[in-house]
């Protein structure tokens, strides 16, 4: 009797080793107690839009000692809103003809001037801020206030191909200088 329970034992043994080491559901057929793995999304890249941005501004800058300087600006560049909705880009502008000054200068005028396009996005707008970069010739000055009133515009335009604002701008120095300027900006696709 003694060995008999040894021989059952040994086969209970056994048997659990190799149960434990297959699978009672094989291919095909559905275990009732587990759950089916989910592919989980592998992250995708921030969507990305861009816009082609032309600007136009006019300018003057009224001389506290009196006499005033005018230009005109034209600029086309490039602006890229995130899936985030912030926004960035940067576009050339450049001097159009007729740009003067009512006294005689020996400064040299800017013919062209990079602008950085910052800001964030607003519902269904762009809220833009601008920044003046690099002057080009090398040495040259803003004598209209293009750069200087530029840097004070707040432009909220709606992201739609085709949409245009025109924003006026005043600035008045405790010094007396005066510098205004009309800006249209136009969003295409």
């Amino acid at each position: 009797m003694l060995l008999w329970a040894v021989i059952l034992l040994a086969c209970a043994g056994v048997g659990a080793v190799l149960a434990s080491r297959t699978n009672p559901f094989p291919p095909g057929v559905p275990d009732p107690g587990a759950s089916q793995p989910t592919d989980s999304p592998s992250p995708s890249p921030p969507a990305l839009v861009d816009w082609s941005i032309a600007m136009t501004s006019r300018t003057t800058h009224t001389y506290r000692v009196g006499g005033s300087c005018t230009s005109d600006w034209s600029l086309e560049g490039r602006l890229r809103v995130t899936d985030a909705g912030r926004i960035s880009g940067r576009g050339v502008a450049r001097l159009q003809p007729g740009a003067q000054c009512d006294f005689p200068s020996a400064q040299i005028q800017a013919r062209r001037i990079v602008v950085l396009f910052r800001g964030q996005r607003g519902g269904d707008a762009l809220d833009l801020r601008f920044e003046g970069g690099s002057v080009t010739p090398a040495g040259s000055q803003d004598l209209g206030a293009f750069v200087k009133t530029l840097g004070t515009l707040r432009v909220s335009i709606p992201e739609q191909a085709g949409a245009k604002v025109n924003e006026p701008t005043r600035i008045e120095e405790p010094d007396g200088d005066l510098y205004r300027s009309v800006t249209t900006i136009r969003l295409r696709g």
